[in-house]
């Protein structure tokens, strides 16, 4: 388990890093099409990390949460690299292969029900669900709503650590999180 949530730490670095270098580039650059294609494939894996330090609440719905972001994690690793190598923006490119949106519904409704299975074991701080899920639906909404991209940027460093954060609490000795998170 304690190497499934060094994955997943090491996948939202990768995030984090990849979100940095778009702010600071203003952009896109092939150094953050490979962050993001590292950060898809490790928090694909640890996701599960994350789900096996729940252990005293094993249930289907945490299951199934966790086995819906892992999947769309990892079917999802290769689009950075398939979009840049397309030369289109991302939004064209899914226009052009629309099979990504059946990914793109299953990351948002898997991380939506990981974000509640996240609030609802009570072994990770509530807030950290939280930010899970204002996270998930700010990503998911930005491109439907037009909102500027630095939002997203900085939601998306928010989110990446509070992952990291709750990756750490999962390499301590399982006790639960008080009521108040």
């Amino acid at each position: 388990m304690k190497y499934l949530l060094y994955t997943a730490m090491l996948g939202f670095a990768c995030w984090m890093v990849s979100e940095v270098l778009e702010i600071v580039q203003n952009g896109y650059s092939p150094a953050v099409y490979y962050l993001t294609t590292a950060y898809h494939f490790l928090a694909g894996l640890g996701v599960w990390g994350l789900y096996k330090a729940q252990t005293q609440d094993k249930n289907v719905f945490n299951l199934v949460s966790a086995a819906m972001a892992s999947l769309a994690y990892l079917a999802l690793t290769l689009f950075p690299i398939q979009v840049m190598r397309s030369g289109l923006s991302t939004a064209d490119f899914v226009e052009a292969n629309p099979v990504y949106k059946l990914g793109a519904f299953v990351w948002l409704i898997g991380m939506l029900l990981f974000s509640v299975s996240l609030i609802r074991t009570g072994f990770f701080p509530k807030w950290a669900g939280v930010i899970v899920m204002i996270g998930t639906v700010i990503f998911a909404a930005t491109p439907l709503l037009g909102w500027p991209q630095l939002l997203v940027n900085v939601t998306n460093l928010i989110f990446a650590a509070a992952v990291i954060y709750i990756s750490v609490i999962g390499l301590k000795p399982a006790v639960p999180a008080t009521a108040g998170g």
